[in-house]
């Protein structure tokens, strides 16, 4: 299975619904572009139709990152596009986390961080 196979599956897991027959491709901004947030690969669906998804970070990045946070985006005029970033994974049920508890300091999802407590200074319940 190539690099851009097994990041496709991660996105599926992460939430994305992509089409069979999408793919991935790399695009090539210039060093520059891709500082200032350029995609270096992008989502197209069956028959070569953009899907308006990508990332400024490699494939292999996203793959070797604890978790995905796949975000929408303001891009302009044109409307929303779908940015995907590494992130750590929550430590209960490891999706991208959005919060980490001031106490213990663990990453935590929103779900998960309004069941997660603390008695005293800093003894965990769970």
């Amino acid at each position: 299975m190539t690099t851009a196979e097994r990041l496709l599956a991660r996105l599926r897991e992460a939430g994305l619904d992509l089409p069979e027959g999408s793919r991935l491709d790399r695009v090539y901004p210039s060093r520059a572009m891709r500082t200032e947030g350029a995609w270096s690969w992008a989502a197209f669906g069956p028959g070569g139709r953009e899907l308006r998804i990508g990332s400024q970070y490699s494939m292999t990045q996203l793959l070797q990152a604890d978790a995905l946070d796949v975000a929408p985006i303001q891009s302009g005029a044109v409307g929303k596009d779908i940015d995907v970033i590494p992130a750590k994974a929550c430590q209960r049920c490891r999706s991208a986390t959005t919060t980490g508890c001031r106490i213990c300091h663990a990453p935590l999802c929103g779900s998960c961080f309004t069941d997660h407590h603390h008695e005293g200074y800093g003894t965990p319940t769970d």
